[in-house]
């Protein structure tokens, strides 16, 4: 008997979450991106003081993120995921883990090819373990500081190697979303005559919102 109850809760249960789920599995919508971003605008400002970068881009390569990749889910399983081992993507910006701590090493690294410049050494410390970057990640500010962080990488990498690319928020907003290394590990090399994806080209409309405001 309190077997067959049981079992009986567990398909109710699980007859809800399948009913729920249609309504919940959607990213941010446009609206509620646009003003969440906006009632940080503060963080996104400081960000772009400190690393000498657009906010207007940083803003709008973070809204095609939450927009595109962004639910209800990451907010309540993404940290849970990490605790457990996984390289999850965590916060405002969607910062995966192993990518903030390499963050972290590119600013304390002055002989490192990544590193951006000595105006922005050690602007983020290392952390000590994984749960010290899931806590900075959790963080709006430090989150969003992340990802300004990572933007000023990609700038300071391109100039150096000849290329610039600190108005083109479409390649930004691409390298953003593909990461700066391929699947085999090897690097995205800069080039003269980049390409923007589907990631990259919606920055480019989303920095004319952001513009406006």
């Amino acid at each position: 008997m309190n077997i067959i109850a049981l079992n009986s809760r567990g398909r109710f249960f699980i007859s809800a979450i399948l009913f729920l789920f249609p309504l919940f599995v959607f990213s941010e919508n446009s609206d509620s991106s646009i003003a969440i971003i906006e009632s940080n605008s503060n963080y996104f400002n400081e960000t772009a003081i400190i690393f000498d970068i657009n906010p207007t881009f940083l803003k709008s390569i973070v809204y095609v993120e939450r927009t595109l990749n962004y639910d209800w889910s990451d907010k309540i399983f993404d940290v849970f995921f990490a605790r457990s081992g996984r390289n999850s993507s965590i916060g405002f910006c969607q910062v995966k883990l192993k990518t903030a701590y390499w963050i972290e090493k590119q600013l304390n690294d002055s002989t490192s090819n990544f590193f951006p410049g000595e105006k922005y050494y050690k602007k983020l410390t290392i952390s000590k373990s994984p749960q010290e970057i899931i806590n900075k990640l959790n963080n709006d500010s430090l989150n969003i500081l992340y990802a300004g962080a990572y933007i000023r990488i990609i700038q300071s990498l391109w100039k150096k190697s000849g290329f610039p690319i600190n108005d083109r928020v479409d390649i930004l907003a691409t390298l953003y979303s593909t990461g700066l290394f391929q699947s085999d590990g090897s690097l995205r090399k800069p080039h003269k005559n980049p390409k923007s994806n589907y990631f990259g080209k919606k920055a480019v409309n989303c920095s004319l919102i952001f513009t406006a405001k």
